[in-house]
């Protein structure tokens, strides 16, 4: 058995010698599935090894790596499969850090006419190997063949963490890588806000690093804000190998400080709960549903028929508008689209409120650069994107594009968020009033959006009056 540690920056495999071979036979598998195949041609395999208990590793991966000629992989994950390899394989070690070049060998040496095996931890196909691998053939215009390519999947982290805790996953869930090294934090962010949004079982991976120590509280934040602090989450270290260990906390009082980068950290929906060490998401809502017909069934027996609706006449034109104070808006988060004057007034309203602004806009005035220069909201500097209302409360379409505008209302219309849409008020379900604000005392006047400078001329009026009165 071949040991060769390849560098990124070296052409061609260098042998480093014959090292005594360390094998034996896996008595799970049947004999047939571990003899080695001829290779007729190019071939590729890209195989998840699982969490890292080999038992754990399916069989047909386990044979496609006994066949291959050439094994590449992450030092920590050869150490992993050695006993199972034979002895005349060659084994080439790729250090952390060194995808895009791991996987360009990999392609190399297969097209030279080889079987290569190319391993990763988990599943190949999930924040692993296989991505890389598929970049390089499309940068080298692949047309299926030459090599030929077959992928191998593997059990995962949140597969194996879900199977050591019961049945956390009993409903929709989702996994959220937290490092930004190859994401932008402002999208795994978004990502995060949709997540908890929608009441989603939460897996990250990833979740904190010597350099990344931050992200993980900041996610946590997120999810407070649309679930109870009692949320079941289980931290788990080393799943499945010798090291394991899991501890069972709830989302407001996880620390950060027992997470590292061999953790996954697995957060409940709203309906999760615990039993006897194990968490568990029920399947549907269906129980809760279940206990509000039968109170809505009591409710409207022969004893206590329901009362008949008064009729309500329909207001009359210009009068379907019902006002309402929205209060609490300190952190709120607040989507304005458009970097103009109409946009800065919406912000400059929201930051007044104590709300927090996310601007999307390639353009902004200079006061909405000051703001996002000092820090007081965040500026993506891009054309609006669909998607980009998910995860807050206020939408403002503040554009000079009737197009993106209506593109923005119908998003937030879909969510059913509050929305204000400048050159269109009546796509949206709210009017920006002119406020003039006094100790215990706040005023709004409103003109449904047909003149925005009237509203201002009578809340001047008023403001002057309040200030005669004393």
């Amino acid at each position: 058995m071949k040991d060769e540690i390849i560098k990124p920056e070296d052409k061609k495999p260098k042998t480093r010698g014959r090292e005594e071979a360390r094998t034996r036979e896996d008595s799970l598998s049947p004999p047939r599935l571990l003899a080695s195949r001829p290779t007729p041609h190019p071939l590729l395999s890209l195989i998840g090894i699982g969490p890292g208990d080999l038992q754990q590793m399916t069989l047909a991966a386990h044979a496609s790596l006994r066949a291959a000629e050439i094994v590449i992989g992450y030092e920590v994950y050869i150490e992993l499969v050695r006993p199972m390899l034979r002895p005349e394989q060659q084994i080439v070690i790729s250090p952390i850090g060194s995808e895009m070049e791991r996987a360009q060998q990999a392609v190399d040496l297969a097209i030279s006419g080889r079987h290569v095996a190319l391993i990763s931890s988990g599943d190949i196909g999930i924040y692993a190997m296989a991505s890389p691998v598929f970049e390089v053939l499309r940068q080298r215009g692949w047309s299926g063949q030459e090599p030929e390519v077959e992928v191998f999947p593997g059990i995962s982290a949140v597969q194996a963490a879900a199977a050591r805790l019961g049945a956390p996953l009993g409903h929709d869930f989702c996994t959220i890588s937290l490092s930004d090294l190859l994401t932008p934090w402002p999208v795994i962010e978004r990502r995060l806000q949709a997540a908890a949004w929608g009441d989603f079982v939460v897996a990250f991976y990833n979740p904190r690093s010597q350099k990344r120590d931050w992200q993980l509280l900041r996610a946590v934040e997120i999810l407070l804000a649309y679930r109870p602090a009692t949320t079941p989450v289980a931290v788990v270290h080393h799943v499945t190998r010798p090291e394991e260990r899991i501890d069972l906390t709830t989302l407001g009082e996880l620390q950060p400080a027992q997470v590292d980068m061999f953790t996954l950290v697995l957060v409940g929906n709203s309906q999760s709960y615990v039993l006897a060490g194990h968490v568990v998401t029920p399947r549907g809502y269906g129980e809760a549903k279940r206990r509000g017909d039968e109170d809505a069934g009591r409710e409207e027996t022969k004893e206590n028929p329901p009362a008949s609706s008064p009729h309500i006449s329909s207001p009359p034109p210009g009068a379907d508008v019902y006002p309402v104070s929205l209060i609490n808006m300190s952190g709120q988060q607040a989507l304005v689209v458009g970097g103009g004057p109409v946009g800065e007034r919406k912000a400059r309203g929201v930051l007044a409120a104590g709300g927090a602004v996310r601007l999307i806009s390639p353009e902004a005035t200079p006061q909405l650069q000051a703001w996002a220069e000092a820090g007081q909201i965040q500026w993506e500097r891009r054309p609006f994107q669909p998607g980009d209302v998910t995860g807050v409360g206020l939408v403002f379409a503040a554009t000079n594009q009737r197009a993106v505008n209506a593109q923005v209302a119908a998003e937030a219309h879909q969510l059913g968020l509050l929305r204000n849409v400048a050159d269109q008020p009546g796509e949206g379900n709210f009017h920006v009033p002119a406020v003039h604000r006094q100790p215990g005392l706040v005023v709004a006047v409103s003109s449904l959006g047909e003149s925005p400078i009237k509203a201002r001329q009578v809340r001047d009026q008023i403001a002057g009056w309040l200030r005669d009165e004393g």
